[in-house]
């Protein structure tokens, strides 16, 4: 305690600012062991030269912090720290806010030596602080905070409490002769950085705390700031709430105690006028006059100066006030100026944009606007090289059980998003793009659009080649998950995904150094690489393989697609006679369409080199849907491949007449099926099929297994429920032909609707007497969420149903069922007007497509219903890659497992 005499009406034990921390202070921590202390602890306690001689952890007795200067001992109280006579008159506090207040009383009651209290904790009840204080003010001992960051003496290399100048104080902490006191902690730092931008160092830095009681104020800061002879300035960031500044300005300006150096007052916070709320520092809040332009009408008072102006300075003797900490340097420079000081030093660094990163979205700024990219100092700038050589997404790694980076469902609308997008916004888009957006994030349009096409069909082509496994389970009696799963497993990792994973890889260590993010034709860069050791997969390949990549390559440029990779691929194989030509065509292909996100950092490498590997599942799942494979011309066409033209037919136009076994009649009937494979591409990741995916990813399977997990976990209650409502369809309308009756054909369906309700009715009447509760509900109507409204909508089949209107299309099975609803309610065989659920619209488009065949007897109800099941397996496969690359991308090792404590034994 200082013996010099203070103007203040209360206890202030020191006169300077050197007094507040210094070569003498000895220390005692509170909760040492904690979370944050243990470590901001070590650091002070080696740039203070080992001034920390004891911690209390609260039942931890007999323990040590090891720090480089020395161990740490650690007491079990404050009482046996003093007995053992380690001597501190300093204590720090870093307890919860209820603890404080006994911790403060704990201190002043054993150690009789005890200055000052430096108290961390945020958030102390006011109660709990006027004791703390009433406590204090009795033993004569100073309070810093709550919610300080502590105190720093960079003269002497001294911090006292929490982490002033980060993780590395004797760097950031300089000494100088401008004092700081800071509301916020961090800033208190990021201030002596600036200072030192102008050349000044600090003499003293105080995080005073921001609660709503701040034991030592600005009055007293200002008082030892005046009698410290190292200290020419002061600098103060200040927030909303409480009246400590005005107190202290007013006490100057009447004469309370003498101060004469100037202060750089950045006051901010308007933002919190209107608040009922403290929102960050909890004192942080307005009362009655002491908001933010309150606190500065008084700094501008006392500076007798408007506010700073960097373009146009002007300051007073007494300082001025400014807006931004930015403008610490260059208002103290003007004040330094003004009264004939010098900086401490020369100027370190400069406050200007120095980005190690620059996206300027490839808009052309104005030189003036531009930011130039600034290599990054050490050692960051090589990392930062050393990362910019990897192309891809670069995520960390998470437990990714029952989370998705690729699809989320929407709990109230229930509409699922792929990579951000709607699959309501997906339904418009050509089928085969949506299978590669899934995997690039990016949709193909125009001429990569057409090489998309190209490629899928393909991979389906490859896929006829080996079906087998697939009929044989088909014959014994398999659902079409189990039996397409079959032949997905066996898929394995042959020759040719080999050879395009690895060609894919070359590339990209070849290309990327050279042609960075622009994938376009590059003649150079292709010669360069050709001159290289590049290696590329060689093998025999088969006529018809032969002549379909060089279709592949030679179409790529007629639609405006090529780009370096095919280019390359076309130059490499017209010198290299062994290499595999379709593995290099394939992958120059599916690169020149993954380029622009890989390079743009959307997507991962490991995503990018699998595209082949995905993308050829996709073909094994569509060439084992035919229900007779060899009877289909398209399947037919696809596997002998004598004319290459077939890889260009629409992807959504190959998926229907592998269904179908027939082309469709016209646009509409594509449009529908289109409509419908996109719109239940995915359901989110909390669905079992896809959860079948990515339970096997995390199991660490090939990609093939990971889709044979998703089929597998489909079946007779997820995916192949379509066939219950193909089944009912059939049955409600038995001999009526809705395409011959289009007269009164409404009328018909009315009254199919009226009967089918009130024999349901019935039913369910006849049911529920003999105790019967698990009737047959009928499918495809009710949900469980859009429910319990007089008339219930699911808004997905509504948009359907309203964009077929559109497009005039109109589907009598659909009809029906929106008749169906309204007459269930309308008999009273529910308790309200179901909604028509998003099932119905898989059903009925799948009737009305499959209806004359039906009719005719060249598909047979099972064939109908398989292959309904089948066209939910295609449309889940791309919602499938999209899940199973996330997964890869971003989970671990059997992060899907299910911990034992959320596990539940039933007896």
């Amino acid at each position: 305690m200082s013996k010099t005499k203070n103007p203040f009406p209360y206890f202030v034990g020191v006169n300077s600012l050197e007094e507040l921390a210094n070569k003498g202070s000895r220390v005692c921590v509170m909760n040492i062991l904690g979370n944050e202390s243990k470590t901001v602890t070590p650091i002070s306690h080696i740039y203070s030269n080992g001034n920390i001689v004891a911690g209390v952890q609260y039942g931890r007795s007999g323990s040590n912090l090891e720090t480089a200067k020395g161990n740490i001992p650690v007491y079990g109280s404050v009482k046996e720290v003093v007995e053992d006579k380690k001597g501190f008159d300093t204590g720090v506090i870093y307890l919860p806010p209820s603890a404080v207040n006994y911790a403060v009383s704990e201190m002043c009651k054993h150690n009789d030596h005890l200055k000052k209290i430096i108290i961390l904790t945020e958030k102390i009840g006011v109660k709990d602080a006027r004791m703390i204080r009433w406590g204090c003010q009795q033993r004569k001992i100073d309070v810093f905070g709550g919610n300080s960051l502590g105190i720093a003496n960079p003269h002497d290399q001294v911090r006292l409490g929490g982490a002033l100048g980060g993780d590395k104080p004797l760097e950031s902490l300089k000494k100088g002769s401008v004092a700081i006191y800071s509301n916020s902690g961090n800033f208190s730092t990021t201030i002596s950085e600036y200072l030192k931008t102008a050349g000044y160092g600090t003499s003293t830095i105080l995080s005073s705390g921001k609660d709503v009681i701040i034991h030592f104020a600005l009055a007293e800061f200002l008082f030892c700031a005046e009698n410290d002879p190292r200290t020419k300035a002061v600098v103060v960031y200040i927030e909303p709430g409480g009246y400590y500044e005005k107190q202290a300005l007013d006490w100057i300006t009447s004469g309370k105690f003498k101060f004469t150096k100037p202060i750089i007052a950045c006051v901010t916070g308007r933002w919190k006028k209107n608040i009922t709320r403290a929102c960050g520092h909890a004192g942080a809040l307005a009362g009655s006059g002491d908001d933010a332009e309150a606190k500065e009408s008084w700094f501008d008072q006392y500076f007798g100066v408007g506010l700073f102006n960097p373009n146009k300075p002007k300051v007073g003797k007494k300082g001025v006030r400014i807006t931004s900490i930015q403008e610490v340097p260059l208002a103290m420079t003007a004040v330094m100026n003004l009264l004939g000081g010098k900086p401490d030093f020369a100027p370190i660094g400069d406050l200007s944009l120095k980005p190690w990163f620059v996206n300027d979205q490839k808009v052309k700024f104005p030189k003036n606007l531009g930011l130039p990219v600034v290599e990054a100092i050490a050692p960051y700038g090589e990392q930062i090289e050393a990362v910019s050589r990897q192309a891809g997404a670069q995520l960390p790694r998470e437990s990714m059980r029952n989370r998705s980076g690729a699809t989320k469902m929407d709990e109230k609308t229930q509409v699922t998003q792929m990579h951000g997008v709607p699959v309501l916004d997906l339904v418009k888009s050509p089928f085969g793009s949506t299978n590669f957006f899934a995997l690039t994030k990016e949709m193909p349009v125009k001429g990569q659009a057409k090489l998309a096409n190209l490629l899928l069909n393909y991979w389906v082509a490859e896929g006829t080649k080996g079906i087998g496994v697939s009929q044989v389970a088909k014959a014994n009696g398999a659902t079409p998950n189990a039996y397409i799963a079959a032949e997905v497993l066996c898929q394995g990792d042959k020759s040719i995904l080999q050879g395009v994973r690895n060609n894919i890889s070359s590339l990209i260590d070849a290309f990327y150094p050279l042609v960075g993010k622009e994938g376009a034709p590059n003649a150079k860069a292709v010669e360069k690489v050709l001159k290289s050791k590049l290696v590329i997969a060689e093998a025999a390949n088969s006529k018809d393989q032969q002549t379909a990549a060089a279709f592949i390559l030679r179409q790529a440029t007629k639609y405006k697609a090529d780009s370096v990779f095919t280019q390359f691929a076309e130059a490499y194989l017209a010198k290299n006679k062994k290499a595999c030509e379709i593995s290099l065509a394939l992958a120059a292909g599916l690169l020149t369409l993954a380029w622009e996100p890989l390079t743009n950092r959307r997507i991962t490498r490991d995503t990018a080199v699998e595209m082949g590997t995905y993308l050829s599942v996709h073909g094994v799942i569509l060439a084992s849907a035919p229900s007779e494979p060899k009877a289909n011309k398209m399947w037919t066409s696809l596997n002998q491949l004598k004319d290459p033209k077939v890889l260009e037919t629409e992807f959504i136009q190959t998926c229907f007449e592998m269904l179908f076994s027939r082309k469709p009649e016209n646009e509409n009937e594509l449009f529908a099926l289109n409509a419908m494979l996109n719109l239940t591409v995915s359901n989110g990741p909390g669905t079992i099929s896809a959860k079948g995916a990515k339970e096997s990813v995390s199991a660490k399977n090939q990609i093939p297994v990971t889709y044979a997990g998703f089929m597998t976990n489909t079946g007779l209650a997820h995916g192949g429920n379509g066939f219950e409502a193909v089944r009912f369809l059939v049955e409600q309308f038995g001999a009526l032909d809705p395409y011959k009756t289009q007269k009164g054909l409404e009328s018909k369906l009315k009254e199919l609707a009226v009967g089918t309700s009130k024999t349901y009715l019935e039913y369910k009447k006849k049911a529920k007497v003999a105790g019967d509760m698990q009737y047959m509900k009928i499918p495809c109507i009710n949900h469980p969420v859009f429910k319990n409204k007089p008339v219930n909508i699911d808004p997905r089949e509504e948009f359907i149903y309203n964009l077929f209107k559109e497009r005039k299309m109109s589907n009598p099975f659909q009809e029906y069922y929106h008749l169906l609803v309204k007459q269930l309610a309308e008999v009273g065989a529910t308790k309200n007007q179901f909604c028509v659920n998003i099932d119905a619209v898989i059903a009925t488009i799948s009737l009305e497509l499959f209806w004359k065949q039906f009719k005719a007897g060249t598909v047979t109800e099972a064939q109908m219903q398989d292959l309904v099941f089948v066209m939910f397996l295609i449309a889940r496969m791309v919602g499938t890659a999209a899940e199973v690359s996330d997964h890869r991308a971003r989970g671990t090792d059997m992060d899907c497992r299910t911990p034992a404590s959320q596990l539940e034994f039933v007896v």
